[in-house]
């Protein structure tokens, strides 16, 4: 297989996502059109909805810390401004064996924020420490067919892999266990609160729960990128403080909801991007608790709730209901008119709940969520009000954000028999479909919440991750889809849009359908 054909695939993976509904606001300034000349200097003062809680790369499950090192590390590869995926360190790669050997050429002369240049001993190192069990990297499930690394020269990788697997190029543009650190960095330093890697921001100062600012990297090799001297993101849970914050100019950038957007309208100096995004809200769900063992209280519970009811509380109408893989998502989702639970249907979750042994109810369940991200809270919410109607007695617990990572962190690391049960979150954009449906529903899956498993499905699951034909991987993507949804190991939501408020002044930003800023290296300050 030629790199262009590797790089075919990827694009076809990613091309998939080309769809995506992305909706400009209107009145935008003529700034931020290509013809728009880029301004060198300046710094942005952005707000950052949710504490990133830490800054290791390779650890931590949730989006908000990507959101925060995204600036600051690397992969091999990395996405474009059109979802595609582009050589990022790696300046090329070609595979061999069947697909189970990429060789990876690395870009010469890159260096890392303290000076030392990037070598295939770095690269090595990092892919070890995700692979590695003892690092429990939540994401390990996305680089889980690697079997060896080799360092071939200072400036070649080879990568053998356990089968083929034709999403590895966007496991490593994904970038949620893939920032290239430097050789024992992670021995000698707090990965937590430090950062030394190449892009093109690099680390000024990291206060938990009040700021992060960012300094321009000099010797970034992407130049003239980036055009900011730095970034500050002031962390501004309450959107109320986010849209004053706008409308007085202290800042930039903020992400707002649907009742932001309306608040905002008519705001001189204000514009508005709005795009879906790929975020499931979703329901994990610890299924090694009682009665959540049985499929049928599952999917009884999930019978009773009003998706769309969901999407207006939650989401002020401003989503669509999804499956699995988030709708949107290229052509590998559940389609609107096959999604089961368009409406709630109380008779037949009592019918389901009796033939399980609960004809009325009766038992207690508990569902967690973080006031940092109201959304999660809101739909918890209409659930446990919904689950009343079944006699559940539905206990809502709201924990902030970082008690939340680390309570579902413990019920995945032991397996569901301690922390919560059932958690209200969002799974952010995945670089291939497999992304959102093996580590969480394979049996020995890296997230699977309490041990999930049907034998059926976990054959299937390992073919759909290893064929490269388009087709016969959406077909059976299609059918574990449908599946999941019957079974309910998770409950989920929709897809909401991604609605940025920012200020005139920022040119050269768009959105991405990943949900992440990266794109901010090209932008700029007028």
């Amino acid at each position: 297989m030629t790199r262009r054909q590797v790089l075919a695939g990827g694009l076809a993976l990613g091309g998939g996502l080309a769809g995506l509904d992305l909706v400009r606001g209107t009145g935008l300034p003529e700034a931020f059109g290509a013809a728009a000349a880029p301004k060198r200097g300046g710094m942005l003062v952005a707000a950052a909805e949710v504490d990133p809680v830490s800054l290791d790369p390779h650890t931590n499950s949730n989006f908000s810390s990507a959101q925060a090192y995204e600036h600051i590390y690397e992969s091999l590869t990395g996405y474009n401004d059109k979802n595609q995926i582009v050589p990022m360190l790696a300046e090329k790669w070609e595979t061999q064996n069947g697909g189970k050997t990429y060789i990876f050429h690395l870009r010469p002369n890159v260096k890392f924020h303290n000076g030392q240049t990037m070598t295939a001993d770095d690269v090595k190192y990092t892919v070890d420490r995700i692979v590695d069990p003892k690092t429990a990297s939540p994401w390990r499930g996305w680089f889980d067919t690697i079997a060896e690394t080799k360092v071939v020269d200072p400036l070649t990788v080879q990568i053998n892999l356990s089968a083929p697997y034709p999403g590895l190029l966007g496991s490593f543009a994904g970038m949620r266990a893939s920032g290239i650190i430097p050789k024992g960095l992670a021995e000698r330093d707090n990965l937590k609160i430090h950062a030394v890697g190449t892009g093109p921001f690099k680390l000024a100062e990291y206060v938990p729960q009040d700021h992060i600012t960012y300094a321009r990297h000099g010797d970034y090799w992407d130049k003239p990128l980036p055009y900011l001297d730095g970034m500050t993101f002031k962390i501004l849970t309450e959107e109320n403080a986010r849209l004053a914050a706008l409308r007085a100019g202290q800042i930039q950038y903020a992400s707002v909801s649907a009742q932001g957007e309306a608040q905002l309208k008519g705001v001189p100096g204000v514009s508005i991007l709005r795009g879906l995004v790929a975020n499931v809200t979703l329901h994990y769900i610890n299924v090694a608790r009682k009665p959540l063992n049985d499929w049928r209280v599952r999917k009884a519970m999930r019978m009773a709730v009003d998706t769309n009811e969901v999407i207006q509380k939650a989401a002020f109408g401003a989503a669509v209901p999804s499956g699995p893989i988030p709708t949107g998502y290229g052509d590998w989702y559940v389609p609107a008119n096959l999604l089961p639970y368009n409406k709630p249907d109380i008779a037949g979750a009592k019918k389901l709940l009796a033939e399980a042994g609960y004809p009325n109810g009766g038992f207690r369940v508990t569902l967690l969520c973080s006031p940092q991200y109201p959304e999660y809270v809101a739909t918890t919410l209409v659930v446990q009000d919904s689950l009343k109607k079944l006699g559940i007695d539905a206990q809502v617990q709201q924990m902030e954000w970082g008690a939340f990572v680390a309570d579902h962190n413990r019920e995945l690391v032991t397996h569901g028999q301690e922390g919560g049960e059932i958690f209200c979150s969002g799974n952010t954009f995945r670089p291939d479909p497999d992304g959102y449906i093996y580590p969480y529903f394979y049996s020995k899956g890296p997230i699977n919440d309490g041990g999930y498993t049907n034998p059926k499905l976990d054959p299937l699951m390992v073919q759909a991750r290893s064929i490269f034909n388009h087709d016969q991987r959406k077909s059976l993507y299609i059918e574990i889809q449908k599946t999941l949804l019957d079974e309910s190991p998770n409950w989920w939501w929709h897809v909401k849009y991604n609605i940025d408020a920012i200020s005139t002044r920022l040119q050269g930003f768009s959105q991405s359908f990943t949900g992440r800023r990266f794109l901010l290296k090209q932008a700029w300050l007028a």
